[in-house]
């Protein structure tokens, strides 16, 4: 009456906000814009330690539901990158149940956000295995693009996969799913 199978994939989580409903306070809209918003005022409140907390919680929640893979988004536009060092200590924790892939991501654009790009590279030196990026939330569609070029030659040269969020957005003209399928070809 039991069931065996491989074990689940969570292949896209964003554990650096995971277990934070209502920090620092609710979403009313329950628009991504908002949500993004609200993560934007909670990141200066952060401690390494509660983050720690939260994924290590989530951790055990993911295994006892059969999931033994994760790929987890973790914000690069904090200069403090403590997201980062917190996410890469609970994936040394985990190791030995857990596969816990980290996707180094600039949350509020690689572009847009001074300092974005040398955070990115700076997480990727301390261990974070992917290169993320959200081409939609640059200031243009050019700069979205230009994102997209520029993240994906960056992952060529460290021999790196990317993840990108791409057209996270009811705007019919943001087509950069197409850039980065060029960009995959070319590179």
């Amino acid at each position: 009456g039991q069931l065996v199978s491989p074990p689940f994939v969570d292949a896209h989580f964003h554990m650096d906000s995971t277990l934070s409903y209502g920090l620092p306070r609710v979403n009313q809209s329950g628009t991504l814009l908002e949500g993004i918003a609200l993560w934007g005022e909670l990141k200066p409140q952060l401690t390494q330690q509660a983050l720690v907390e939260r994924a290590l919680a989530y951790c055990d929640w993911a295994v006892a539901r059969g999931l033994l893979a994760i790929r987890s988004h973790v914000d690069v536009c904090d200069p403090r990158l403590l997201a980062v060092e917190a996410l890469l200590h609970v994936r040394e924790q985990v190791r030995p149940y857990l596969d816990l892939q980290l996707v180094a991501f600039p949350q509020d654009g690689v572009l847009r956000s001074p300092g974005a790009l040398d955070n990115l590279k700076r997480a990727l030196d301390m261990g974070v295995q992917v290169v993320g990026g959200i081409p939609h939330f640059e200031r243009t569609m050019a700069e979205g693009a230009a994102s997209v070029r520029l993240l994906c030659e960056l992952a060529a040269e460290r021999g790196l996969p990317v993840d990108m969020h791409c057209d996270e957005t009811d705007d019919p003209l943001s087509r950069h799913v197409e850039t980065l399928a060029a960009e995959t070809l070319r590179l």
